[in-house]
């Protein structure tokens, strides 16, 4: 779990407030369900294209404005989607809450369910270690969130935290679900999402008690964290000290209550041929090449070892583990980016990654490429990366289960007063 380091200034502290929720009318979108999503980053192009042919509100509209496809009118997609948004307020397809108020989400399958805090978490940097990342990012997804943020000046998108508060508020998320929800949907992935209003004073109050002397590790969000980083320090900047940007819409998850999983995400390499990566990686220092398997139909998966990896071009498979001793530690991730790629001379814009074994088998037949799939890391190795302030190579995790788009979001608009 995290534990506070040395170096943690004393006036550091973990703020999550109460904000005013914007959120689907039930009167104008009677199953909510239908108008949700995954969080942007897990779709692919088959997921998107089904959402969207589902319902004509669905929010993949306004959070993947560069990907819907639209009538050829030359119009900057983020200015179409912050248009968009505008109507659907006006319209009263969305709609605000008239209370500033903290949201307990619940929301699993029949295997498993996490329960946490949606508020608006209070923007630190990173060298404060009140927030802390454990992955690098890509500048061009930070580009994209921030143009976004800043077209529709709202956070549509919650991040995802964790942190280990002991069970301590776990009879006031209890209380809170004793009541009927504010929200109760069903999503088409057959995962359920229920919503609770928290905003009696006595009950906020020691949620602030029990927050204030935390850390929290980003799970999921890293882009939409250095997004909000950017637009706040862009506000500030031009002489806006004060305002709804100083925060972004977040959940806050307790890992001891409610561990969450964390899974793969698999890579691809573009416009390589197999024989070219195995000659590379067989001259690669510390690499071992493991022996040929023919799939014959078969899914591919990776090794158990730690640190090991399986390239394939979707008939054959081999697995790839770095053996030096000095350095047996490494991730697959940090052997993939450290090791083999500068041995193949490739850049990491020739990446792509995909949280699904199909999807990438998928899209390296499609980029004439190979598909590299990752083991998870474990949770100890994220804690232990980010309480020593260092960065694993960017997408080395997926932790989930993950919320589910739409259900609430912050509008700065109504966040001024």
């Amino acid at each position: 779990m995290l534990r506070q380091p040395a170096d943690r200034p004393a006036a550091s502290t973990l703020r999550l407030s109460p904000f005013v929720g914007m959120r689907y009318n039930s009167e104008a979108v009677p199953d909510v369900g239908e108008v949700t999503s995954p969080p942007y980053d897990v779709m692919d192009r088959s997921m998107i294209e089904s959402l969207l042919n589902g319902h004509p509100k669905n929010i993949v509209r306004l959070i993947l404005p560069r990907l819907v496809a639209e009538p050829m009118t030359g119009e900057d997609p983020y200015r179409r989607a912050a248009k968009l948004l505008a109507r659907w307020r006006a319209d009263q397809i969305l709609v605000t809450g008239e209370t500033p108020a903290l949201y307990v989400y619940e929301y699993g399958d029949t295997l498993h369910s996490v329960c946490g805090l949606v508020g608006a978490l209070e923007l630190r940097d990173y060298s404060e270690r009140v927030v802390l990342p454990h992955e690098d990012v890509i500048e061009g997804i930070v580009a994209d969130r921030l143009a976004m943020l800043t077209a529709q000046g709202a956070n549509l998108e919650p991040i995802m935290l964790v942190y280990d508060g002991g069970g301590e508020i776990t009879e006031v998320l209890a209380r809170a679900r004793a009541r009927p929800p504010l929200v109760d949907v069903n999503a088409a992935d057959q995962t359920f999402h229920r919503l609770w209003a928290l905003s009696e004073t006595a009950d906020l109050r020691r949620l602030a008690d029990h927050l204030r002397p935390r850390q929290a590790l980003i799970a999921d969000g890293h882009h939409r964290y250095a997004a909000f980083l950017r637009n706040r320090d862009e506000h500030h900047a031009a002489g806006e000290k004060s305002g709804p940007w100083n925060a972004g819409l977040a959940l806050l998850i307790d890992q001891s209550q409610c561990p969450l999983q964390v899974g793969p995400i698999h890579r691809t390499i573009s416009d390589l041929a197999f024989p070219e990566l195995l000659s590379a990686a067989s001259r690669a220092s510390g690499l071992e090449v493991g022996a040929e398997v023919a799939l014959n139909g078969a899914t591919p998966h990776p090794p158990d070892r730690r640190g090991s990896f399986v390239v394939t071009e979707g008939k054959v498979q081999r697995a790839l583990t770095y053996a030096d001793e000095a350095c047996g530690t490494m991730s697959a991730a940090a052997v993939l980016h450290d090791v083999l790629l500068p041995a193949l001379g490739v850049t990491e814009d020739r990446l792509n990654y995909y949280h699904t074994v199909d999807q990438a088998l998928t899209a390296a037949h499609q980029q004439a490429g190979v598909a590299v799939l990752m083991q998870p890391a474990a949770t100890a190795e994220v804690m232990s990366v980010a309480q020593a302030g260092l960065m694993m190579p960017r997408k080395s995790t997926s932790f989930g289960p993950k919320p589910r788009m739409g259900l609430i979001m912050r509008h700065f608009h109504d966040n001024c007063r």
